[in-house]
């Protein structure tokens, strides 16, 4: 006996000790792959980094390099690239599928619930002298249809349909978004080149100076500090060209980014025209505020989530009334190699009314009102907000216009006045601080130029996007917005 219990205590020794192993051998797995200390930098399993490569190999061919290199694109050739491309609008599309789906949900509470059902028996029954063995099938089908609640199922479709709508009303300002932001991208691009050519210009000035400086300087007419002075401004004259030329770069890439390819040397644009079309506007503020309220594709996208929310409050208060529902089952019972069966069924109407679950139905309430009134607040302050945005770009492109018509009439003096100044320097009539001053004179005018009409530019589009106008393809829009 002592033999035996021996053994025993040996076995449930060996059985415990083989568990705590096993414990510690499972704890060390599941830690194997953690950071042994901080500071350390992480390098996953090798089962991970194969998945990860193969993942990282897959996406990067979703969407590959798209040739552009045969022609320079222009603003409509651009917002189609984006369309196609942008992955912003693909995923408001998706949302608007997914509302789509789920107000098709919302409309089966108006169906019958169907289901069909069967189970096989098989029972066997042994006595003695008496065995007795029965197969038995049961197919049966049960109908159950709310026919009545207070209006709370109309209202609960109708609430997911608003979602649906506002879904779609945001993917069309997400398309608006979309073409807004080529559109900056695309007018920073050109102003960017034609900063580079503004650049080159005053580098072609700095020669000039330069050079004149360099022959009285040569002929003993000026002192060295003079040749210097216009060394250096030509110098400077170099480093802003190059640095023109980082900023076309930058710009190239933020367009790359907007319409949704790699960036590439192959990203050229035409030329935006020149901005003397534009006038002024023939509208008055009010106007547009008013048409920016009725168009703008948010704001109506709010509107239906209003309008969601206060089907919601309805259906959750219609929760406290009672439910009609209606329903039948049936079913068929035979047994296996005989002809006899047995048909059953049932038909039943029932009233169903939750008169207490907790106070659950309460707090619906009270959350769905408070809801609602959230919604109607973001509604109000979008209000606002539009009203503030649209007063502050219809007066930032009137303005726009006449800082572009101040810039071009201050470029063509300075470059009048530099002109005539280098003839006055060549003669001796006029001193090089001068030559200097003229010549500066004018690299900041031309700048200002090309500010200028990019500010125009960009106050056309940000108008147009906070009007909610959603025809981009023509500048003078606007005009036909009341």
């Amino acid at each position: 006996m002592v033999v035996v219990e021996k053994s025993f205590y040996k076995l449930c020794n060996l059985f415990l000790m083989s568990i705590s192993i096993g414990l510690l051998v499972g704890c060390d797995t599941v830690n194997s792959g953690a950071v042994k200390k901080n500071g350390v930098f992480w390098n996953p399993p090798v089962k991970e980094s194969q998945a990860k490569q193969r993942q990282l190999q897959k996406y990067n061919n979703v969407n590959p390099a798209i040739d552009l290199s045969t022609s320079a694109l222009d603003l409509p050739m651009l917002l189609d690239i984006a369309f196609e491309n942008n992955p912003s609008t693909k995923k408001s599309w998706q949302a608007a599928r997914i509302a789509a789906a789920q107000s098709g949900k919302a409309t089966n509470i108006f169906f019958p619930k169907v289901t069909i059902s069967g189970m096989a028996e098989k029972s066997e029954a042994n006595a003695p002298g008496l065995k007795n063995s029965t197969t038995a099938f049961y197919p049966a089908i049960e109908i159950q249809y709310s026919i009545f609640q207070f209006g709370g199922h109309a209202k609960y479709a109708d609430a997911a349909r608003q979602l649906f709508y506002a879904a779609n009303y945001q993917h069309n300002r997400a398309l608006q978004t979309l073409a807004y932001e080529v559109q900056k991208c695309y007018f920073a691009l050109d102003s960017a080149e034609e900063a580079v050519e503004t650049s080159q210009r005053n580098l072609d000035d700095a020669f000039v100076a330069y050079d004149a400086a360099f022959i009285k300087n040569q002929s003993g007419l000026s002192n060295i500090q003079d040749f210097l002075q216009a060394k250096a401004n030509k110098s400077r004259a170099e480093f802003d060209l190059e640095n023109a030329k980082a900023h076309v770069e930058l710009a190239r890439a933020n367009l790359a980014n907007a319409i949704g390819v790699p960036v590439s040397e192959a990203i050229r644009i035409v030329q935006s025209d020149d901005e003397n079309d534009i006038k002024d506007l023939d509208i008055n503020v009010q106007d547009l505020i008013a048409g920016a309220m009725q168009t703008r594709q948010d704001m109506l996208a709010q509107h239906s989530i209003v309008a969601a929310k206060k089907d919601v409050t309805w259906t959750s208060s219609s929760k406290l009334l009672p439910e009609l529902v209606i329903g039948g089952a049936s079913n068929r019972k035979w047994f296996h190699g005989e002809d006899e069966h047995f048909n059953n069924f049932n038909i039943y109407a029932s009233l169903r009314w939750t008169i207490f679950d907790g106070f659950n139905n309460m707090y619906d309430i009270i959350e769905s009102r408070a809801a609602l009134r959230s919604a109607e607040h973001e509604l109000k302050q979008m209000q606002l907000s539009i009203t503030s945005d649209v007063w502050v770009k219809y007066y930032a492109f009137k303005s726009a216009i006449k800082q572009l018509n101040a810039a071009r009439n201050y470029e063509q003096s300075a470059q009048e006045s530099f002109d005539s100044i280098v003839i006055a320097y060549g003669e001796g009539l006029s001193s090089f601080g001068d030559l200097m001053a003229a010549q500066t004179q004018l690299a900041s005018a031309r700048q200002q130029t090309v500010i200028s009409k990019n500010n125009l530019s960009v106050a056309v589009v940000d108008l147009a996007y906070v009007v909610g106008i959603v025809n981009f393809e023509s500048k003078n829009n606007i005009q036909q917005h009341r």
